[in-house]
């Protein structure tokens, strides 16, 4: 797989589908936390005949790794849009582009979206603007991982679940300047984030709206992708 240094990162990437550009809007893919860019491997094949993807391991995830090797993890919403900014613009020079973004990954898409004109659509998958949408089962997990971490001294880890329980602090001002299209997408029976804080990020978004897949949790692209898929075809 192709790597990009980028903002001290050797940030992996690959590039699925359609890879002419010119032809069709690519759409970028953001995996959740502490995960890589296999949580969609089952959603890809049903598309990539028609439609183009980038997919990305989000700094300290998956392969990508600090290039240098002292490097203190340092990890956040803010920084991973960042990244994935430089990546699709500097790297790649894709004038415009969507953005499938699923649990920390469509955090990463909102703030990619209050940062950069050049992104045209948003499919957030089980998102939350800020740490009190999350179920208090989820927020008890996450401190759990968190001491657990700290106890075998990960660094990396202790910093990926620092992240969840005191970021992101997405407005609804904010939200409310997000002009692109916008589809929540939330799983009936998702058990990290709360039904209605989503809905009301769906709300709060201009030409944003909301869509619940029956039956699913949390981890819609693993159990579901084939719904999925039939809606980002719908929607892209």
């Amino acid at each position: 797989m192709p790597r990009a240094i980028i903002n001290g990162q050797n940030i992996n990437y690959e590039l699925a589908g359609v890879k002419d550009f010119k032809l069709r809007t690519p759409a970028l893919l953001l995996h959740g936390n502490g995960e890589s860019m296999k949580v969609f491997d089952s959603f890809v094949p049903q598309l990539a005949s028609s439609r183009g993807f980038v997919l990305m391991d989000s700094r300290f995830q998956g392969a990508s790794v600090a290039a240098d090797e002292e490097t203190v993890p340092e990890i956040s919403y803010e920084l991973m849009a960042q990244d994935a900014i430089a990546l699709m613009e500097d790297k790649l020079g894709v004038g415009e582009y969507d953005v499938i973004g699923y649990s920390d990954g469509a955090i990463t898409a909102i703030i990619m979206a209050l940062r950069s004109i050049r992104v045209r659509k948003l499919i957030l998958i089980g998102v939350n603007a800020d740490p009190s949408g999350l179920k208090p089962r989820a927020l008890r997990q996450i401190r759990r991982d968190y001491s657990e971490a700290k106890r075998r001294r990960n660094r990396i880890r202790m910093e990926l679940c620092r992240m969840m329980l005191e970021e992101p602090h997405i407005t609804n001002s904010d939200l409310a300047s997000i002009y692109c299209e916008t589809t929540v997408v939330y799983g009936q029976k998702d058990e990290a984030i709360r039904r209605e804080h989503a809905s009301a990020i769906a709300d709060a978004i201009p030409r944003g709206s909301f869509v619940e897949i029956k039956n699913a949790g949390h981890d819609v692209p693993r159990t579901h992708p084939g719904e999925l898929a039939e809606l980002v075809r719908s929607l892209l």
